[in-house]
């Protein structure tokens, strides 16, 4: 059985998305679907855009998108022409896939994805994520894309992994992670000293 390769979305105006094979160094970043205050239309316009030429230049066994919480809209966290937004886009991105024959869809809720990628920690749970996301060496500290939607949909792409494909799943607990710090670590000084060879002489 070969891994299956995974698109993970963090669904929103901007974006975020990460890809890649069960048992492999994911990639991601983000995209704005449309400028600031644009309207649904051109959000969903460009939502479709963006993933069908993405799936036109990957390979996609799994669509996985994080799913918005109906609760918070109730709330009134989130304002009804955002709440429109992020309850339209993953039917946007579903239907595009499906059209370009990924037939394997997961909704996938935000409290499981931030219980496997960052524990139950309280506080700041989008900045436990971004450390982990750096510490595993998903995201370099030099990236210019630093944002929470990338980082949101890499941790989308480790909860879909371990799920979905436990044969491949890499460790994401935090004596592994500290273990490939410290590895990273390591190799950045060694090259760092590394003394350039020296010419031979004659």
């Amino acid at each position: 059985m070969s891994a299956p390769r995974i698109l993970a979305i963090d669904a929103a105006r901007r974006l975020g998305w990460a890809y890649g094979a069960a048992g492999a160094k994911p990639i991601s970043g983000s995209i704005e679907c449309a400028k600031d205050n644009s309207s649904r239309g051109a959000i969903f316009s460009g939502a479709g855009r963006w993933i069908t030429r993405f799936i036109d230049q990957h390979q996609v066994d799994i669509l996985a998108i994080e799913a918005p919480l109906p609760g918070s809209f109730v709330q009134g966290h989130t304002n009804i022409q955002t709440a429109t937004i992020l309850l339209g886009l993953p039917a946007v991105l579903e239907f595009m896939a499906f059209q370009l024959k990924v037939y394997q869809h997961i909704r996938v809720n935000q409290a499981s994805v931030k219980k496997h990628f960052a524990g139950m920690g309280r506080g700041d749970q989008k900045s436990a994520i971004m450390a982990k996301c750096r510490a595993l060496g998903w995201i370099e500290k030099d990236d210019e894309d630093q944002s929470f939607d990338r980082s949101d949909a890499l941790a989308v792409w480790s909860y879909v992994e371990c799920t979905s494909a436990p044969r491949f799943t890499q460790p994401v607990d935090d004596l592994f992670v500290a273990s490939e710090r410290r590895k990273r670590e390591a190799e950045e000084l060694r090259r760092r000293y590394q003394q350039p060879d020296m010419p031979e002489r004659f």
